[in-house]
């Protein structure tokens, strides 16, 4: 499969926050792919997918087909880059990539990408709670976690969205995955998604010193196992 066929059948990101009802594990329409990108130049390359974004959406009708977020906290490279994509199935992931994959335009794009980045890790996820998509330019916090019990944290992240509404964080939105492909430290990412780095401040500090947030965090604890987390910016251009 060539390269960058697999940015776009791959993929933070990242992310979204409304009401919805009690969660279980019923998967719903969404799927995401995470890309890891290596690159000295995340402004360059972000500008490169614009112009691929331009390509497929003349073709496909996609609107911003690629999303790029760059690390600001991150436990093992800051300034790391992730290439999302998303779609409401694998099926219609793949269908995307094989309409683009030989187009003229997309092969050219390709070549200046190979010139300054490298492909790392690509996890495919499902979607098991997502609460709408996430601003343009978004700052979001990511938790990987090894999850014990699906069904009982996905209640637990009902509780924690109703906390959120209570705190003055009614605008964050909330995402949750399990990984269908390429696993390997963690078995769900959770997304908090917010429109800026100011709210995404608030939400950290909450975090950090609220009490009815510090009771959820001991009480959940049983549930999964936390793996990492970081915070991301989008340097999509649109």
């Amino acid at each position: 499969m060539k390269t960058y066929r697999l940015i776009v059948a791959s993929l933070v990101t990242l992310l979204a926050a409304c009401c919805l009802p009690a969660a279980d594990s019923k998967p719903i329409a969404r799927v995401m792919t995470l890309l890891d990108v290596d690159t000295e130049d995340a402004t360059g390359y972000a500008v490169w997918l614009k112009e691929y974004n331009e390509i497929a959406k003349a073709k496909t009708g996609t609107e911003n087909l690629l999303r790029v977020f760059q690390t600001v906290f991150d436990g093992q490279n800051s300034g790391h880059v992730r290439v999302s994509v998303s779609a409401s199935s694998v099926a219609e992931l793949m269908k995307l990539t094989n309409s683009l994959e030989g187009d003229p335009a997309i092969v050219q794009n390709r070549e200046h990408l190979r010139a300054i980045r490298k492909t790392g890790a690509r996890v495919l996820y499902q979607a098991l709670r997502f609460d709408g998509p996430s601003a343009k330019g978004a700052n979001n916090y990511s938790a990987l976690v090894v999850v014990a019990d699906e069904e009982a944290y996905l209640k637990a992240l009902d509780e924690l969205r109703g906390i959120f509404d209570g705190i003055g964080l009614k605008d964050v939105k909330m995402a949750a995955y399990r990984v269908i492909a390429g696993r390997n430290d963690h078995s769900h990412r959770v997304v908090i998604s917010t429109a800026s780095s100011d709210r995404l401040a608030a939400f950290l500090d909450a975090m950090a010193t609220n009490s009815r947030l510090a009771d959820w965090l001991a009480r959940s604890a049983k549930l999964r196992t936390l793996v990492s987390t970081s915070t991301t910016r989008e340097i999509t251009k649109y």
